[in-house]
């Protein structure tokens, strides 16, 4: 009797499951946990609107989890995301849509190239050279020069939104009235 009951119970919540699953396009909410415990269980589309709705949810992971997945479905979105001034949203959105062989995240690379988060520069110098053929290592001062002299190259602020500890050089911060650094040291 004890083993009917628990077999009932368990096609019930599998039925539910799969209901759930059909409805939504995904089992799971996006969650990191549930990313990487049950990464099959959430849709690339159910990542897409977490960062159409918020791309700093999820500890800004989102767009890694759909790079490493090579799925396309937020395409829209990281091209919106790379104005950001949320210095790891940019950062975050110019790496997936280099992934995807978009030539609009070339200059993002590059800027990234002085972001606080230097644990990542080998990934943006791959992306970089993926994407322009150059062969510049993380050496941002040559990728500037280089990109500069592309045609249609679209001039950034290439100091700001670059996390709590930007690499810059005190000569390359740009001062403000007072002759006083723009940009935190």
């Amino acid at each position: 009797m004890k083993w009917t009951i628990w077999t009932i119970l368990i096609v019930l919540l599998i039925a539910a499951m799969a209901f759930f699953m059909l409805r939504r396009g995904s089992v799971l909410p996006p969650s990191v946990m549930g990313e990487f415990t049950a990464p099959s269980l959430i849709s690339d589309e159910a990542w897409r609107r977490s960062i159409a709705q918020d791309p700093t949810a999820h500890g800004y992971s989102a767009y890694g989890i759909l790079q490493d997945r090579e799925s396309d479905v937020a395409i829209e979105e990281g091209l919106r995301d790379l104005g950001s001034e949320d210095a790891y949203v940019w950062m975050n959105a110019a790496s997936y849509v280099g992934s995807r062989a978009r030539s609009e995240a070339i200059p993002y690379l590059i800027k990234a190239l002085r972001h606080t988060a230097s644990r990542s520069n080998g990934e943006r110098v791959e992306l970089l050279q993926n994407l322009t053929s150059q062969t510049f290592n993380a050496d941002f001062e040559e990728w500037l020069q280089w990109y500069r002299k592309q045609p249609n190259a679209v001039e950034l602020d290439w100091e700001s939104s670059l996390g709590h500890s930007p690499r810059i050089s005190e000569t390359n911060r740009e001062q403000d009235a007072a002759g006083q650094p723009a940009t935190p040291q």
